[in-house]
């Protein structure tokens, strides 16, 4: 039986929907907002979504923009019905990856003949075989609304620490107005996203990519972000999230260094991501904008599971301790990075990170240890057939702690 997601903020819509579309004999589902219309299509997964525009919370372009940048609704046929009849509403609706457009009011006939051509065109697309998890990149998203918590620094220090752990790691600067990843591992920018902003997300493949990656003498990749920011202005959402997808497929771990904000780069990163590194100091301005991010990735619908807030102390003393913060916001850190401002911005002048300079500092151990706790399970329940001297470090602080 064809299941169909119905989201639409009136009741009587639903109504009226699963009326006309009775003679199809099909399971209907209804929402009644953009919020819970995404959540319930990731828990339902409908053949089909029709979504009306006007809606409180989200509008259902956005709604529709949102489901074509999630792999699993890529392909799930999407029908916009609206009162908005205008070309350019029609237009938009095309623009957002909508599959067709009826404006209200509708002949029921109609509806039901629109979502049986919808039903059958699906029904001609070759099933695409889902790929076991384990055999795509676990990625990992670093964030933070507010500048100066240290994003860029934790990022390149896991994205050292997992290549150095299993090989086979790709760090992404995304922050296409100001990344600092190159000059933190004191290399030279020849080529950066910039480079890929001509081509369209069907138009990308591995080849185009390796192109603009660049390889660390630890033997870390990485894609920098461009020189000046005007050129990351050409690259769209919907081509970095096909490069994204296609490098899931070529790693074992995506560390992504997102910028502060929730553009259409940090979107694409987000929802991609295994695991939201969530970074906080112990201020009232981090604070803050800690809980604004908490609030919207739950509108984002993320689940908890994804998010892990990490606590970095970039001061020598604060009167908001981590019990304080934690009390306030209900939540508690996976980590703490304690105070090491010398050592740290030493790391970034020279552009050499703490894991690869300063191994044997207690910053360093803390952050290997903590890229192995994100890595793959199957990687740590089973010691390598040729175990790095990161991964030794690792095994015998573990074994120490046992003791």
């Amino acid at each position: 039986m064809v299941r169909i997601l119905v989201i639409d903020d009136e009741p009587i819509n639903h109504q009226l929907v699963s009326k006309a579309l009775e003679p199809l004999n099909c399971q209907i589902t209804a929402a009644e907002d953009g919020t819970s219309g995404i959540a319930r299509a990731r828990t339902l997964k409908p053949d089909i979504i029709i979504t009306d525009v006007v809606m409180p919370d989200m509008s259902g372009y956005e709604v529709t923009h949102q489901l074509r940048r999630d792999p699993q609704f890529s392909k799930v046929p999407i029908l916009v019905l609206t009162a908005q009849s205008g070309l350019q509403d029609k237009l938009r609706a095309f623009e957002v990856g909508a599959d067709d457009y009826l404006s209200k009011p509708f002949e029921p006939a109609e509806l039901a003949a629109r979502v049986s051509s919808l039903v059958r065109r699906a029904e001609m697309v070759p099933p695409v075989a889902e790929k076991d998890s384990s055999q795509l990149a676990r990625t990992i998203a670093v964030h933070s609304l507010r500048g100066g918590t240290g994003c860029s620094t934790l990022a390149v220090n896991l994205g050292l620490s997992l290549s150095n752990l299993w090989t086979n790691t790709i760090l992404l600067d995304l922050t296409m107005t100001a990344g600092q990843v190159a000059l933190m591992l004191n290399n030279n920018l020849r080529r950066t996203w910039a480079d890929i902003a001509r081509f369209k997300t069907g138009e990308l493949d591995m080849e185009s990519l390796s192109s603009i990656i660049s390889t660390h003498e630890s033997g870390l990749t990485f894609i920098a972000a461009p020189t000046f920011p005007d050129e990351g202005e050409y690259l769209s959402g919907d081509t970095l999230s096909g490069a994204i997808s296609i490098l899931k497929e070529h790693y074992q771990y995506i560390v992504m260094d997102l910028p502060h904000d929730f553009s259409v780069f940090s979107l694409s990163a987000l929802d991609a991501a295994d695991a939201i590194l969530l970074v906080s100091t112990p201020d009232m301005a981090s604070v803050r904008a800690t809980s604004a991010a908490l609030d919207a990735y739950t509108k984002l619908t993320y689940s908890q599971e994804k998010i892990k807030p990490i606590l970095n102390a970039p001061f020598p003393r604060s009167s908001l301790s981590k019990e304080k913060i934690e009390s306030a916001m209900g939540m508690s850190f996976v980590a703490s990075i304690p105070h090491v401002a010398d050592t740290v911005l030493e790391a970034i002048n020279l552009g050499r990170p703490l894991v690869l300079d300063k191994p044997k500092e207690n910053i360093s151990a803390l952050l290997e240890d903590f890229a192995f706790h994100l890595s793959k399970p199957e990687h740590k329940k089973a010691k390598p057939e040729t175990p790095t001297e990161t991964w030794k470090r690792v095994y015998k602080r573990y074994q120490d702690r046992k003791k």
